[in-house]
């Protein structure tokens, strides 16, 4: 999962110029870079191996599913992705989402085959829901998935990951549902616990933990798994009562649809498998334009929506489960000198060949390894961080960060999600909602207009009053806007003529704005006051006209500048003397006769 303490602005820059449907990453590829990139994919394929096995574990599916995945996964991304280096598989977030959804739909205890059929189902209706999503060039929906409710979200998550494997380190099986109920349970029976399984679970923890501290280059999931490997075979601990992985069918996956899957649970498997795809997409997009700036490339949204998609479907045709994109798998590659998808290709043939010639050599791992390459991966989650940020700058944000996070861990990590999405929309209505009008004067440096609240030293010009709306104007807003407009004449200690609309912030207005604003303007006349916009861009302009707006204003009304504007209002009130003195009266004219008015944008 990609770490939040990163700025999301910018998530979906426009595609490098030259990229096509198919292998779109290509644009810019150099064949020199594939001797590194070589080396670099033999050196990810041997790390994707116990991450793939763990983060199958992890949904309560047999380990080679996780491999099935990784291996598919990235052939599909590789056929439709943007990004040169994002390295697509199994995730922690997807995986714990999709475990939370196997045992609501089958319930505990179902069969491994069933769980595994389910698996494949989800993964292709999410590739399907993905791939949907690209064609109708629906990037921009990661843009309202807000930080702090993701950030609490995933705090969420990593609470469930670590709740849910840290019993089979202890080595015993939590019957609790839910992430509070098995933590209240796994505290009762620490008792219970087996001493075999936590030695071998927390030394492999302690190994990964320790290793990303004093040495992060090194792949500590591997040194911990290889060691713990190397220890079951030789001392043969399974003889012992130690849980292993067992052994994995040799060879490659079948391509096949999971029929049974899709006849027998049908529409119960479309919210997890949405789910998945929100979750797997926001994290890609992210992950993707990190790497992306840092390589010095451009990526698309809704290309990477397509790759997504193809990953998840394709890993559904192998048996695998829904996929996600890795910021420290993708780190590995990138910092072993990988710079194309030939790294990921290479690593998917790596893991092929452990199928088909070494499975019988993963079969003594132990499960506790597994599980602390998991809690280590929850763990990495956790960011306080930005709790404690949005605790200095915004109340409210903190609320609705906290808000998701108690709601993921109460009512579970499906609902957790939608939860998620819906604060989201919620907390964009309600900025939109919360605009404030701002007056503003005429500033002597640069010959601004800004904010008089801001930059009491600006000059005002009596009776006129120059008021910005930054936000569109939307059946949120619109009575907003009306009533601060209508408090503004009332309570101005002189009477007001003119109010002039600096419509630059105000992008686009909906049939109740344009409603709210007719009435405004109506309301303004019978107080003999004129109602003025200025410099309008083109949707907003459209807007006004659409609404028949522009024949109440008037069309000589609708002007290209605030200055242009100013300048009006002085011409038709000569006698007008600002208190700042008679030289703001001249700058005015000055500078709209010199055109720094612009052009109105019809466009």
């Amino acid at each position: 999962m990609a770490t939040l303490d990163r700025a999301q602005e910018g998530r979906t820059p426009r595609a490098t110029k030259g990229q096509g449907w198919l292998l779109p990453w290509r644009a810019g590829f150099q064949a020199n870079w594939v001797p590194r990139d070589l080396t670099a994919g033999i050196a990810l394929g041997v790390i994707m191996v116990p991450q793939g096995m763990a983060y199958a574990t992890l949904a309560g599916l047999p380990p080679e599913t996780g491999l099935y995945a990784t291996m598919a996964a990235i052939l599909g991304y590789l056929v439709l992705g943007s990004s040169r280096q994002l390295v697509v598989g199994p995730d922690s977030s997807t995986s714990t989402i999709l475990g939370a959804a196997l045992v609501g739909i089958a319930g505990a205890g179902a069969a491994t085959d069933l769980l595994a059929g389910m698996a494949a189902a989800i993964a292709l209706i999410a590739g399907g829901i993905l791939v949907l999503a690209g064609l109708l060039k629906a990037g921009i929906i990661a843009n309202f998935i807000s930080k702090p409710v993701l950030v609490g979200y995933i705090n969420a998550l990593a609470v469930t990951i670590i709740v849910g494997q840290a019993s089979k380190i202890l080595g015993f099986q939590v019957e609790a549902d839910g992430v509070i109920p098995e933590a209240w349970e796994m505290l009762r029976r620490l008792g219970d616990t087996q001493l075999l399984p936590l030695v071998v679970g927390g030394a492999c923890l302690a190994v990964i933990l320790v290793l990303q501290r004093l040495a992060p280059k090194v792949p500590g999931a591997l040194v911990a798994v290889v060691g713990a490997l190397v220890a079951s075979t030789v001392l043969d601990l399974e003889a012992d009562g130690l849980a292993v992985v067992g052994a994995l069918p040799s060879g490659l996956p079948s391509i096949a649809v999971p029929v049974d899957a899709l006849g027998e649970f049908g529409g119960l498997l479309l919210l997890p498998a949405f789910a998945v795809a929100v979750m797997g997409f926001a994290d890609t997009t992210v992950t993707a334009s990190i790497f992306g700036e840092r390589g010095r490339y451009q990526v698309d949204a809704n290309k990477d929506l397509l790759g997504l998609g193809a990953a998840s479907a394709f890993s559904g045709l192998a048996g695998g489960l829904p996929v996600s994109a890795s910021d420290s798998r993708t780190a590995v590659a990138v910092s072993a000198g990988g710079r194309s998808q030939v790294v990921n290709l290479t690593g998917a043939i790596v893991i092929g060949i452990i199928l088909v010639f070494f499975a019988s050599v993963l079969g003594p791992l132990p499960s506790a390894a597994l599980s602390a390459v998991v809690i280590a991966a929850g763990i990495s989650l956790f960011d306080f961080a930005t709790f404690r940020a949005m605790a200095r700058q915004s109340r409210s944000d903190l609320w609705t960060g906290l808000v998701a996070l108690v709601g993921a861990l109460t009512l579970g990590l499906l609902p957790g999600i939608i939860l998620a999405v819906v604060l989201s929309l919620f907390n964009v209505l309600m900025s939109a909602a919360r605009t404030q009008l701002v007056v503003l004067g005429r500033g002597e440096v640069g010959n601004a207009w800004r904010n008089v609240a801001r930059d009491p030293g600006v000059r005002t010009v009596p009776g006129l009053q120059v008021v910005r709306w930054e936000s569109s104007l939307f059946f949120g807003n619109g009575q907003g806007f009306t009533q601060q407009v209508k408090s503004l004449v009332e309570g101005a200690p002189s009477p007001v003529s003119w109010v002039v609309l600096d419509a630059e912030a105000t992008s686009d207005a909906d049939f109740t704005g344009t409603s709210a604003l007719r009435d405004l303007v109506r309301w303004l006349r019978e107080r003999g006051v004129t109602f003025v916009v200025a410099e309008p861009n083109g949707r907003f302009l459209d807007a006004l006209q659409a609404s028949g707006c522009v024949e109440l204003i008037g069309g000589e009304h609708i002007l290209p500048s605030v200055d242009m504007a100013a300048k009006a209002y002085v011409d038709q009130h000569p006698g007008v003397v600002p208190p700042s003195g008679p030289e703001a009266v001249g700058d005015v004219r000055q500078a709209a006769s010199s055109g720094s008015g612009r052009e109105l944008d019809q466009g």
